[in-house]
């Protein structure tokens, strides 16, 4: 009987070197390995694996394994997909509506007709008109030319009184005066009237002296010829020289009463003068009672058109000082707390506001504008802007200049409804629809879906498959945007979901019914 050999080893070396590992071998061999100091020497294999193929079998092993894991799983998912349950999403309705776009600032309310009230001196405060036995305060109605306030005026009237008076004594002077140059102007005819009887006497003595002297010439050559005596000559010697002491005597009273005559044109010059002096006295005089008058005026408002009081900032026996008013110039919600009264007209209101220089090609006088106040949080599905605004009107004006400090434009809006709703002085937020349609296709804002700036919407079928849809943009609107194409009014589309869908897509639609604004 041929012995049994126990070491694997010679018997495994009658292996080929290029045989491939068995899988039967190697767990044999693994088998006799831990078992051989318990278990009974088995019989010898024709077939032994070598030591070093062990690292290439634990390798083939795990690759296998991983392939057949992997396949596994991919088959899971591909069953948990097909299992998946429609993806929930909310739609809208796209409608057919009015639709603005807006472009909107602070702003300031205050009324087309407003006075502010302001004594023009310092003094206490003596009076306040009455309303029911109480004083005047703001909210009361006045009627035009009512006396509402007054200031201590005992010393402006004396001030008046005096320059009443000094006008009265500068008429009076010039009364005087004026009889003073009538009284001269007489004297000067009278002188006028004295030269022209004198100087007629001149020329009468003059003509006789002519006759004397032609009489004389005549005598002489009478004379000469032996035909009259020497006395008759010298009788008309002599009335030549009578005629001659008439004419000087005449000449001499005619340049003594022209004389006379300058003297009263002097007079008349020195009376108009004086006239003139008091006239410029007078002058005087009443500016300073109109300057006195005014003052006087200044110590008292009066109501300047029917309106109501805004602000009433003075009490009775109050001293009023012009510096709490002149120091507020610069601060005008300040100035309106130290004013003593304004008075507004409640029926017209504007509105005053600054925007920016790049709108200044999107306004318009006559666009249509809505008021809110200035913590208005805008804008949701429970609360749109038409909703909020307190009034409403139209851009009145626009200022062609551009503010070089702050680069922005003045623009007033009348308001047309809501006046009960303002308060001058108000600080409001003005809205202006820079664009509007009455009738477009309209959606909700987040609707629309940008992918690489081209804008989407996903329409949902009947069968509650998504279709994604290319659209055209037109006005966008607070919380709605205009379809221009690729969207007819009814159909339904996705506000909610839109970045777990494709185009294709099955959904299920939740809360149907609800019109979103930013929800």
């Amino acid at each position: 009987m041929p012995k049994q050999n126990s070491d694997p080893l010679p018997q495994a070396a009658t292996q080929g070197a290029n045989d491939p590992p068995n899988v039967t071998d190697f767990a044999e061999m693994l088998a006799t390995e831990t078992d051989v100091a318990v278990a009974p020497p088995t019989p010898p294999t024709k077939r032994r694996i070598r030591w070093w193929t062990l690292p290439i079998l634990g390798l083939l092993l795990a690759t296998g394994g991983l392939t057949v894991y992997r396949l596994q799983t991919k088959n899971s998912e591909t069953a948990v997909v097909e299992a998946q349950a429609p993806i929930s999403v909310r739609t809208v309705a796209a409608e057919e509506a009015a639709i603005q776009s807006w472009v909107s600032s602070e702003g300031t309310v205050q009324a087309t007709r407003f006075k502010h009230l302001a004594f023009d001196v310092d003094g206490d405060i003596t009076y306040i008109t009455d309303r029911e036995g109480r004083n005047l305060r703001a909210g009361d109605t006045v009627a035009e030319g009512e006396l509402l306030a007054q200031i201590d005026d005992r010393q402006l009237q004396a001030e008046v009184i005096r320059a009443r008076s000094a006008v009265n004594e500068a008429r009076r002077q010039k009364g005087v005066a004026s009889a003073g140059v009538a009284q001269a102007e007489a004297q000067v005819a009278s002188a006028r009237a004295q030269v022209a009887q004198i100087d007629a006497q001149r020329q009468q003595a003059a003509s006789a002296l002519r006759l004397a002297q032609t009489e004389q010439q005549r005598y002489q050559q009478l004379f000469d010829r032996g035909a009259i005596s020497n006395s008759d000559l010298d009788t008309r010697v002599g009335t030549v020289l009578d005629a001659e002491a008439q004419v000087q005597a005449a000449t001499a009273q005619v340049i003594s009463m022209q004389a006379q005559v300058d003297t009263a044109q002097a007079q008349v010059a020195s009376a108009q003068q004086q006239l003139q002096a008091v006239e410029s006295q007078i002058t005087t005089a009443l500016t300073e009672l109109e300057q006195a008058e005014i003052a006087l005026e200044g110590t008292r408002l009066y109501a300047p058109f029917d309106g109501v009081v805004a602000y009433m900032n003075i009490r009775e026996n109050e001293y009023y000082s012009l510096q709490s008013v002149s120091s507020q110039l610069g601060n005008y919600q300040e100035l309106l707390n130290r004013v003593p009264i304004v008075v507004i007209d409640p029926n017209n209101f504007e509105v005053v506001a600054e925007l920016s220089a790049s709108s200044r090609d999107r306004i318009q006088p006559g666009q249509t504008t809505l008021i809110t106040p200035n913590t208005t949080q805008l804008v949701n599905a429970n609360n749109s802007l038409v909703e909020t605004a307190e009034a409403g009107g139209d851009v009145y004006s626009v200022t062609p200049a551009i503010s070089p400090g702050n680069r922005s434009i003045d623009v007033i809006a009348q308001v047309s409804n809501g006046f009960t709703n303002l308060q001058h002085g108000e600080s409001v937020t003005l809205w202006i629809a820079v664009e509007e349609k009455q009738s477009a296709v309209t959606v909700p804002l987040n609707a629309v879906v940008f992918r690489n700036q081209v804008p989407y919407v996903f329409v949902v079928r009947e069968d509650s498959v998504v279709e994604q849809r290319e659209v055209t943009l037109g006005i966008e609107g607070l919380d709605a945007r205009e379809i221009l194409a690729g969207v007819s009014p009814g159909e339904r589309l996705v506000i909610e979901g839109q970045s777990g869908i494709v185009d294709g897509a099955t959904v299920r639609v939740v809360s149907d019914n609800l019109r979103a604004r930013g929800e």
